[in-house]
């Protein structure tokens, strides 16, 4: 095979683009969808669960998966699946929608699981830069496809069709596409780039290093889904909160480059994880106890905050020394991550039902933060996985 890495590459950065567009181009139809359907409040609130629910299942059903088949093949049905469904949840009746969903996030989370284990395959020499290249070119698309959301419905509803649907379903072809440029590295014997086969078998959960990444992944995910979507009610102004909301995803791009580039520069980046987790936590409580006195401010804060999320991501290459002690990390600390993650919009809430307000919501932000650097104590410290367990 001729460029099998230009492939890979290719391969890696189309698949990136469907991370999290499942999530981010459904919150603007919201209204639309409610009209169209006639479904309520709770409806929506069960489709916002759906995401870190099947991500943690996605994960921990991944060392099954990976004994049967290899990287790139995982990632074309993968990518398949994920076209699969969402082009299910805008054909049928409402009950389309959810089981859609739940196919097409299922499938997205076997993909946030195998992405390091790509680049770990495909890019042995260059994991930093890699896992930069992935994580900004997702971020890119998660930013652009709620603002492309909307104008791609007016258009279908000009044509006479049903916005909402043309809109969501459109986004099936980035999968088709990244699941197209899989096909050359199908083959188990094809490419030779990388060992095609990884055991994930280490019991990771029995080390500091597994259980701290799994902390800083899922409590990091915790913060960001609750603001992914309250942010608009915590500012009072559905319209303004949308544009803040919006604000606070671009400024994911440069977290994604900077994370990356800590975890490789720096033998101790544990001082990174401080300072980036005292920020997200100003600015997140400036948006529950007082969110109008500088919401701008405070979002820039809470945007440039989660600075832990993508250095998790790169930790788990950097903390195993052997693919399979990356694939064990990759599974169980992301799947331990958004077990934990579910419950941030879940407990979000209830507590908003039962005050009716979101002061109380800073204490959920400080446990979360507390959690975070806790778990970045851990993953932090420059040792392997593999050593801890023969220790």
């Amino acid at each position: 095979m001729k460029h099998p890495r230009l492939i890979a590459l290719t391969a890696i950065i189309l698949t990136s683009f469907n991370l999290r567009t499942a999530i981010t181009a459904l919150a603007p139809l919201v209204s639309e969808i409610q009209d169209d359907l006639g479904v309520s409040a709770s409806f929506i609130g069960l489709l916002g669960m759906i995401p870190t629910a099947m991500f943690a299942i996605a994960a921990f059903t991944l060392p099954t998966l990976k004994r049967k088949f290899s990287t790139s093949q995982l990632l074309m049905f993968a990518m398949l699946l994920t076209a699969a469904g969402q082009i299910l949840r805008v054909v049928g009746p409402t009950l389309f929608l959810p089981i859609g969903s739940i196919f097409a996030l299922f499938a997205i989370g076997i993909t946030n699981a195998l992405m390091p284990l790509a680049v770990r395959e495909y890019f042995p020499r260059h994991l930093a830069g890699m896992s930069t290249t992935y994580l900004v070119s997702s971020q890119m698309v998660q930013a652009i496809s709620p603002m492309l959301a909307v104008p791609i419905s007016q258009w279908a509803a000009h044509m006479g069709l049903t916005g909402w649907r043309v809109s969501l379903g459109t986004w099936a072809l980035l999968g088709l596409a990244a699941a197209i440029a899989w096909i050359p590295l199908f083959s188990k014997q094809g490419a030779r780039v990388a060992s095609p086969t990884v055991q994930i078998s280490l019991p990771v959960w029995k080390t500091s290093v597994g259980v701290g990444l799994g902390l800083m992944f899922g409590f990091s995910s915790f913060a960001t889904y609750i603001l992914m979507g309250f942010m608009p009610q915590m500012v009072g102004d559905a319209q303004f909160g949308a544009v803040l909301l919006g604000w606070w995803s671009i400024l994911g791009l440069p977290l994604n480059i900077l994370g990356p580039w800590l975890v490789a520069r720096f033998q101790n980046c544990f001082p990174m994880v401080v300072i980036a987790g005292i920020v997200f936590f100003i600015g997140n409580a400036g948006l529950c106890v007082a969110p109008g006195a500088a919401p701008w401010l405070w979002a820039t804060m809470s945007g440039l905050g989660p600075l832990a999320f993508p250095m998790a991501l790169t930790l788990i290459n950097i903390r195993a020394q052997t693919s399979e002690g990356a694939a064990a990390l990759s599974s169980f600390g992301q799947g331990l991550g958004y077990t934990i993650a579910c419950f941030g919009p879940l407990l979000t809430g209830f507590i908003v039902d039962e005050t009716g307000s979101f002061r109380s919501i800073s204490i959920l932000f400080a446990i979360a933060t507390l959690f975070v650097i806790g778990g970045g104590y851990f993953a932090t410290r420059p040792v392997y996985v593999e050593k801890l367990l023969r220790s």
